[in-house]
C-alpha cells in the first residue's frame, strides 16, 4: 500500500479523527495519555505526522506534544493506523519520522505510553521506575522514553505537566 508521510495540517483534522475513532473507538478518551493532553500539553503539528494514501486520505497519525517533566520534553501519542492499513509497517514508519523531526528540532527526549516490544525499534526503552509520573495510572512497563541527544534525559524527572 503506497503512502506519503507529511506534517500534520489543519486540513487533516477530520481524517485524523476518523482514523482515531476507527483504531481506538470511544475508549480512547479514558486513557491516561489523554489526561496528559487535557492538562495543557501543546500539540506540535510540524513535528506530528499523518500518513496519506494515494487518494490523499488520512490513513495514519502520530502526534507530538510539548510537555515538561523537570525539563522540556515531547510526548508522543496517539499513534493510530486505520484498521484497513494495519500490519504494513506504517505505524513504525510514522514513529520513526516523528522521532527524526523531534531530534532535528533539538529536543531532549520523547516519552510515551505503549508496548516496549513495538517502540524499541524506534529507539525507545522503559523509563526507570519512579523517574516520570503521569496524571493517572500507567503500567510501568509501558512508560517509555527515547533520548534525542546525548544527556537529553539527564534532567527529566517528576510529573509530566504543561510546558512553561
Amino acid at each position: 500500500m503506497a503512502h506519503t508521510l507529511v506534517a500534520e495540517k489543519l486540513e487533516h483534522a477530520a481524517g485524523v479523527e476518523r482514523v482515531l475513532d476507527r483504531a481506538f473507538g470511544p475508549g480512547r478518551f479514558a486513557k491516561t495519555s489523554e489526561r496528559v493532553r487535557e492538562r495543557g500539553a501543546v500539540l506540535e503539528p510540524s513535528l506530528s505526522r499523518v500518513a496519506l494514501n494515494a487518494a490523499g486520505d488520512v490513513i495514519g497519525v502520530c502526534r507530538i506534544w510539548r510537555v515538561e517533566a523537570g525539563a522540556p520534553l515531547f510526548f508522543l501519542g496517539p499513534l493510530a493506523v486505520d484498521p484497513d492499513a494495519q500490519l504494513t509497517g506504517l505505524g513504525l514508519a510514522l514513529v520513526r519520522d516523528c522521532v527524526a523531526a523531534c531530534r532535528a528540532a533539538g529536543g531532549n527526549g520523547i516519552v510515551l505510553v505503549g508496548a516496549e516490544r513495538f517502540f524499541r525499534a524506534a529507539g525507545f526503552s522503559i523509563v526507570p521506575p519512579g523517574r516520570i509520573v503521569l496524571p493517572g495510572p500507567v503500567d510501568p512497563a509501558r512508560l517509555l522514553w527515547c533520548e534525542l541527544r546525548p544527556g537529553g534525559l539527564a534532567d527529566v524527572a517528576g510529573a509530566v505537566t504543561a510546558p512553561r
